[in-house]
């Protein structure tokens, strides 16, 4: 059901508009030019609704309950009725799905183009969830967010216009002077806004009060002392009337028609045929209601609002009332379905209220708290919760237990748990029972209990089929926070790593990363971090994946042990032995050996690419699938079978083998168009000396002249006579050299092959190679003279050739760390020199130089 938004929140109040604020309006404007958002942020009654009423755009108030981001959600859904298509945001909020929706909501807005969002009364619903739609909002193009705010944090990243730039300034004063009480002089005018320091409200209570004889003779500097000046002169039955009237904030018009006469002296505004009480002045006028006649009214204000279904609003007003053992009723009654709309955070607050003497005899309450806790993410503090509720005699908190260990993939914690809840709910305990049988690995009997869906089939070893099942789906699974790991955005992303597209899979990890942020899951956070770390691993982006694997650790600290795992597999991929050992021990403990055969499996095949072999140990639990990649490991000749069956391994996907190898059974196959494949790769550096590595071992030439050659060839291509010229060889002699060139980038090769590296007529390396590296065409290779080492004119050429067009492309950079390295490359260059003098990295150039002539034998 939607939560129901109260119309008189969606418009703005009709207030008067005695006093024309072009000067701070000005400001307003002027801010917008700068920043997508602005806040007014000042004290009551400094006019901050009324300035925002003079731009046109969508107005929203917010309440206490809108704290909870999806109560927030269900308001902004209301404001924009009829404005954009707002049905699929609507279902997933339903499904209490906010953060999707949220995500959808944002969508909506950017086909309307540019337009104005008023948030009023923003204080009131500051929450970390809010503040997450807050930074959506001001995201979206076109969207122009103008927040009215008590307080400026937390929402400084936006341009705040304070207490300051609102208070009104002489000539304002005047203007209203002029229309409340144009009797009063000039300089009482003057006393008066002194005596209130700006203040507009006070500075119109105090007005009003003079033109009915009450000299300002005490400061009215804040809500203090408001109630005297606002009472005098007013009838006592009209005070008392309003004070009854005022405790709701607002009441049909047709209710307060006694005060209507007043309106002007009691500061009401109009809002769709509801009176509204300014929130000074209903305080001010709350203390002259007597206790007991205030908690009737607000107990009969939550009576008429459960009868109107709104639940949220009652336990509100019960609140205010002081009736707690009401409000702890209520949560027991509704506590749970509002779980179940997603409203987790209405429910922690609420229960915040309640003193733990208020619990006793309430057992359901500490079911209730530790259910929104694992919905929040909070899993340490759920798991106390729910170990309070059983010590209560709460039996169903062993169904909560399960669920727990289930969304942290616990299995081993989570089974003692399930053998009670399914001895004491058999058919509620019965589908939860079988997803910790998959996370145990025994996946059949999972199967035979009634589980389903892309992790069934992810561990069955069916991952292409699992990746198109959550592709085919409208909205994969479920989307409160335990879920999402589960069966929704993290398990795409990996699906995609596994067996679709790295890139994809990047993209799903960043939108699990941003719903995690959203929610406040720092275990949401840690586990898309990792998939992250997944994605550009396979996509051979190590400098980032490490950085991913370091971050999803640092997250996973103070959760469970099980959510290291996939980080440190993460790492382990990298090169971290320790990191395997650690990684191997804590999937052993959590009970989840399939993720440690899965994890070993992705650690050696990243070695692999690397040019290392990782020895596989005895691996349990293995679907046919993993099974396949552990017998094909290292994947030589012979592994082409398990490339027809599972074709995504000729992609960047995180079990894909080095691509010398996956091209190589592509021959095999006959699907790669080339004569003769080697299965090797090859890396040639010539930056700052000349190396050579096949499948990750140096190549040693038995002659320097080989060696000479293939330099020659990286260098230039070349007719046959030039380069027997530039070696001085005979045409014999330079046979055996190409041979042996040939057969050392390619071992194995068989004889009358042609050379796949190699280039003949003309002669030279075969740069297009998908298996061949080559520094010189790595933007990210240090700049360093290359050819060093090797004694030939032609290289000396080509070197200096290279080393001016760096040190040219370098000094056009804007960057200093860019001039550094143009001076690296030649630290005696006075011209580079001169330029990095008077910049912060004067001291290193110095030091450059003077290492420099240190090894010339010179002196500065």
């Amino acid at each position: 059901m939607p939560y129901p938004v109260p119309a008189s929140r969606l418009l703005p109040p009709r207030t008067a508009k005695e006093v024309r604020r072009d000067r701070p309006r000005r400001l307003v404007e002027e801010a917008f030019r700068q920043s997508p958002g602005v806040v007014l942020a000042a004290g009551a009654g400094y006019g901050k609704t009324s300035l925002a009423s003079e731009f046109s755009g969508v107005y929203v108030a917010l309440a206490e309950e809108a704290k909870d981001p999806a109560v927030f959600l269900w308001h902004l859904l209301a404001a924009y009725q009829g404005r954009a298509e707002l049905q699929r945001v609507a279902e997933l909020l339903e499904a209490g799905a906010w953060p999707r929706a949220l995500e959808a909501f944002l969508g909506a807005l950017e086909p309307l183009g540019f337009h104005l969002l008023v948030l009023d009364e923003a204080h009131r619903a500051e929450s970390p969830g809010v503040l997450k739609v807050v930074q959506g909002l001001v995201r979206v193009p076109d969207l122009r967010l103008l927040l009215l705010s008590r307080r400026a944090t937390p929402f400084a990243f936006l341009t705040v216009l304070s207490e300051r730039e609102l208070a009104f300034d002489p000539e304002e004063a005047c203007q209203l002077a002029k229309a409340l009480a144009p009797e009063l002089p000039a300089f009482e005018v003057e006393r008066a806004l002194s005596l209130v320091r700006g203040w507009p409200l006070g500075l119109r209570v105090v007005l009003l009060a003079m033109r009915r004889g009450l000299k300002p003779e005490l400061a009215l500097e804040s809500a203090e002392g408001l109630l005297a000046y606002l009472a005098y002169g007013l009838p006592e039955e009209v005070l008392r009337e309003a004070s009854r009237l005022a405790l709701l904030g607002e009441v049909p018009e047709a209710e307060g028609q006694a005060l209507l006469p007043y309106a002007e002296d009691l500061l009401l505004e109009r809002r769709e045929g509801k009176l509204w009480f300014h929130p000074l002045v209903r305080g001010a006028l709350k203390t002259l209601l007597p206790e007991a006649e205030a908690r009737g009214l607000l107990t009969k204000a939550a009576e008429e609002a459960l009868e109107r279904g709104e639940g949220i609003r009652a336990a509100g007003f019960l609140l205010e009332a002081g009736r707690l053992g009401h409000v702890a009723d209520l949560l027991v009654q509704e506590g749970f379905s509002w779980l179940a709309r997603g409203l987790t955070y209405t429910v922690l607050r609420l229960l915040a209220h309640l003193p733990e003497a208020l619990r006793q005899g309430r057992r359901a309450l500490d079911l209730l708290e530790a259910e929104a806790l694992r919905q929040a993410g909070r899993y340490q503090e759920a798991e106390a919760a729910y170990q309070k509720a059983l010590r209560a005699g709460e039996t169903r908190a062993y169904l909560g237990l399960a669920r727990l260990f289930l969304d942290t993939v616990e299995p081993a914690r989570g089974r003692p748990y399930l053998e009670e809840a399914s001895r004491l709910f058999p058919e509620e305990a019965r589908l939860l029972l079988a997803e910790n049988l998959l996370n145990e690995g025994r996946v059949a009997e999972a199967e035979a209990l009634g589980f389903s869906g892309p992790r069934l089939l992810l561990r069955q070893g069916r991952p292409k089929e699992a990746l198109a099942r959550l592709r085919e789906s409208e909205d994969p699974g479920l989307h409160r926070p335990p879920q999402n790991h589960r069966e929704s955005t993290l398990l795409r992303s990996l699906l995609e790593c596994v067996a679709g597209d790295a890139e994809e899979g990047l993209r799903w990890a960043d939108r699990g990363l941003w719903e995690a942020e959203v929610l406040g899951s720092p275990f949401g956070m840690s586990l898309a971090q990792a998939r992250r770390g997944h994605a550009l691993l396979a996509l051979e982006r190590l400098e980032e994946a490490k950085a991913a694997y370091q971050s999803a650790l640092a997250m996973a600290e103070g959760g469970p042990a099980r959510l290291k795992v996939e980080a440190l597999g993460g790492l382990a991929a990298l090169g971290d032995e320790e990191a395997y050992r650690e990684m191997v021990r804590l999937a052993r403990t959590a009970g989840d050996l399939w993720v440690e055969g899965f994890l070993t499996l992705m650690v050696a095949v990243a070695w692999l690419r690397r040019g290392e072999v990782f020895c596989l140990p005895a691996l349990p639990l293995l679907d046919p699938f993993l099974q396949a990649l552990a017998e094909a490991y290292p994947f030589g000749d012979g592994w082409e079978d398990l490339l027809r069956v599972y074709p995504f391994l000729a992609h960047k996907t995180l079990f894909s083998p080095p691509v010398a190898r996956v091209r190589r059974a592509l021959w095999r196959l006959g699907r790669l168009p080339v004569p003769y494949h080697p299965g090797v790769r090859v890396e040639i550096r010539v930056l700052g000396g000349f190396e050579v590595r096949v499948d990750g071992r140096p190549v040693r030439f038995r002659r320097d002249k080989a060696r000479l050659l293939l330099a020659l060839l990286v260098a230039a291509q070349w007719e046959k006579e030039d380069l027997l010229e530039a070696l001085s060889v005979s045409p014999g002699e330079f046979r055996v050299l190409w041979w042996e060139v040939v057969n050392a980038l390619e071992p194995g090769r068989p004889r009358g092959a042609r050379p796949y590296f190699l280039r003949q007529k003309p002669y030279g390396l075969f740069r297009q190679a998908p298996e061949l590296y080559l520094d010189l065409e790595d933007p990210k290779a240090p700049p360093a003279p290359p050819y060093l080492g090797l004694d030939h004119p032609f290289l000396d050429e080509v070197s200096r050739a290279y080393l001016e067009e760096r040190r040219r492309e370098l000094l056009q950079s804007p960057r200093l760390e860019d001039w550094l390295l143009a001076l690296r490359l030649d630290p005696l260059d006075e011209e580079v020199l001169r330029r990095l003098y008077g910049t912060p990295a004067q001291d290193e150039a110095l030091r450059l130089r003077q290492r420099a002539l240190e090894e010339l034998g010179l002196k500065a």
